[in-house]
C-alpha cells in the first residue's frame, strides 16, 4: 500500500515538473518569436547648431541603452540617401525594446529626459514613428550595413484594401529582389503624438550601397512606386550605414 501511494505521489511530481518545463519551453518560445517594437527618431537640427553640439547629442543618445533597462537593440547613422526625400532629417537613431512595457520605462527616465534637455536647444524638427516588427525577413547582425527606412502617410480616403494591397507588395519585394538582405515593416503605434502624419514604417536593409542601387531602378520596385504614388499623401526616405 505504501509503495502504490509513493509511486502515486512520484507520478505527481513528474507530472509537475513536466507541467512546468512546457510552460518555460512556450515562455521561451513566445520571446523568441514575439516582434521586437521598434523605436524610430529622426532629427533635423538648426542651422545655427554646432558640430560640437551636434556631437554630444549623438554621444548621449549612445549612451541612453547602458543607463535604461529594456533596451534590446540600438543603432543609429546619418542620412546617405540618393532619393532626396529625407525632408531635411540628417540623423536616425533605431531603438528597439522588448515591448511596450520596456518603452513606458524608456519615455519618462530621468535619463532620457536628461538626454532631450541636451537635444532641445540643437533641434529644429523631430519625427518619432514606433511600429511592432511585421513579417520580417532576413537575420543576423544588421551593423555596418546600409538601413533604408521608408515613412508612408497615404491620402484621406485610400481604402483598407489599397494599403493592404500596397503592403503586400512592399513585402513581396524581398522575394524578388535578392539584394535585400533583410526587411520588415508595422504601423505607427507611438504615444509620443510625433509622428507628422506618417502611419506606416517600412525597414529593408542592404548589405551596401550595391545592393540599393540595384532595388530602386528594378522592375519590381518601379511597379511598386507605380501602385503606391497615387495613394501617397507624402513619403520619407532616410538610408544610413547602422553603427552602435
Amino acid at each position: 500500500m505504501k509503495q502504490s501511494i509513493l509511486s502515486t505521489i512520484s507520478s505527481i511530481l513528474a507530472l509537475i515538473a513536466l507541467t512546468f518545463m512546457n510552460a518555460s519551453c512556450s515562455t521561451d518560445s513566445d520571446q523568441e518569436t514575439a516582434p521586437n517594437l521598434r523605436h524610430v527618431v529622426l532629427f533635423k537640427f538648426k542651422d545655427d547648431a554646432s558640430h560640437i553640439q551636434i556631437k554630444a547629442i549623438e554621444e548621449a543618445f549612445r549612451a541612453l541603452p547602458a543607463k535604461i533597462p529594456g533596451i534590446t537593440q540600438f543603432e543609429w547613422g546619418t542620412d546617405v540617401s540618393i532619393e532626396g526625400k529625407t525632408q531635411g532629417f540628417t540623423h536616425c537613431f533605431l531603438v528597439t525594446f522588448h515591448d511596450e512595457a520596456a518603452r513606458e520605462v524608456y519615455l519618462p527616465h530621468p535619463e532620457h529626459k536628461a538626454f532631450v534637455d541636451v537635444l532641445k536647444p540643437s533641434l529644429d524638427k523631430v519625427t518619432v514613428v514606433d511600429f511592432f516588427a511585421a513579417n520580417p525577413q532576413g537575420t543576423g547582425d544588421v551593423y555596418g550595413k546600409l538601413r533604408h527606412v521608408v515613412l508612408f502617410q497615404f491620402k484621406e480616403g485610400t481604402s483598407e484594401a489599397k494599403i493592404n494591397e500596397i503592403e503586400t507588395k512592399f513585402t513581396s519585394l524581398p522575394g524578388d529582389i535578392p539584394e535585400i538582405a533583410a526587411y520588415e515593416w508595422g504601423t505607427n503605434n507611438s504615444p509620443e503624438g510625433l509622428a507628422d502624419g506618417y502611419s506606416h514604417c517600412f525597414l529593408v536593409t542592404f548589405d551596401d550601397e550595391a545592393g540599393r542601387e540595384v532595388y530602386l531602378p528594378h522592375p519590381s520596385h518601379t511597379e511598386f512606386g507605380t501602385l503606391v504614388r497615387p495613394n501617397v499623401e507624402k513619403v520619407l526616405v532616410f538610408d544610413f550605414v547602422s553603427s552602435e
